[in-house]
């Protein structure tokens, strides 16, 4: 019996010392997780895992990428190896419009950056690279989703005083805030005059 169960378990994630997690899934989980397993990297349970949940994201199967992230989050994962799955979990939580987890996830992976700036870099070609996920959701997030406009300017500045964007961003995105809260302000007016006739 335990021999057949061995035996139903995927060659990647027995090859990546998955097959205790793997078992405790549901049939359907097992199925959406063995669709993004070919070919995936498994020397390791983050390698095959960041993979899966990098081809999980181009397809936006963002229920795949937040199983296979929360999993790899649970397993004590620390520094650059953490800043990588909160980079692929990031949008997918946005894209489930579980706003607080996306948030949370950003904010501990702009922490990451601050205290491992050199080593991300290092493994970029000297710069940081140009998306970084937890920048741009925390953004997304508290205007997108929140319209927290005052927020989301703060958070531009503390991103300029890190380093993590440019001054001429800065100003762009600001601007671009100003006209989406114009735009929602005139929507808003617009909507209560039509449901006032």
């Amino acid at each position: 019996m335990i021999f057949n169960k061995q035996k139903d378990v995927p060659e990647e994630i027995s090859k990546a010392k998955l097959s205790e997690w793997y078992s405790g899934l549901s049939d359907q989980e097992k199925v959406k997780i063995g669709r993004y397993l070919s070919g995936s990297d498994a020397s390791s349970a983050l390698t095959l895992m960041l993979s899966v949940m990098r081809k999980a994201n181009l397809e936006e199967n963002h229920a795949v990428t937040v199983l296979a992230g929360e999993n790899m989050l649970k397993s004590g994962l620390k520094g650059v190896d953490r800043f990588d799955v909160l980079e692929e979990i990031v949008p997918a939580y946005y894209g489930m419009r579980k706003y607080d987890d996306c948030l949370r996830c950003c904010r501990e992976g702009i922490g990451i950056i601050s205290s491992m700036t050199e080593k991300i870099k290092e493994r970029n070609g000297g710069a940081l690279p140009e998306k970084i996920m937890c920048r741009n959701y925390t953004i997304n997030v508290l205007v997108g989703a929140y319209g927290d406009y005052d927020a989301g300017d703060k958070a531009l500045d503390e991103f300029f005083e890190m380093g993590l964007i440019s001054e001429e961003d800065v100003a762009f995105r600001k601007q671009s805030h100003k006209i989406h809260k114009l735009q929602r302000t005139f929507d808003g007016i617009f909507s209560v005059k039509l449901k006032d006739q």
